[in-house]
């Protein structure tokens, strides 16, 4: 007999989508990092994306990894 489980939780797929958006935003940075830009930007050897793109994607994979095995009741 086969059971239903349900819907997945929200949770999961908002740590998709964070997952997804921080890899962007650190494969980004490390893209500016490869190849700098022209302007003077005065704050710019902070690398502020590859940090936010890193702390986005780890945040992401939490949600992911606790949400994983959730079910809503339909």
């Amino acid at each position: 007999m086969e059971t239903e489980k349900g819907m997945r939780s929200i949770w999961f797929f908002v740590g998709l989508i964070m997952l997804t958006i921080g890899i962007l935003v650190f494969l980004a940075g490390i893209y500016e990092l490869i190849n700098p830009t022209i302007q003077d930007i005065k704050l710019i050897n902070l690398h502020t994306n590859i940090w936010w793109g890193a702390l986005i994607a780890i945040t992401g994979l939490i949600y992911i990894v606790k949400n994983k095995n959730k079910y809503v009741d339909k």
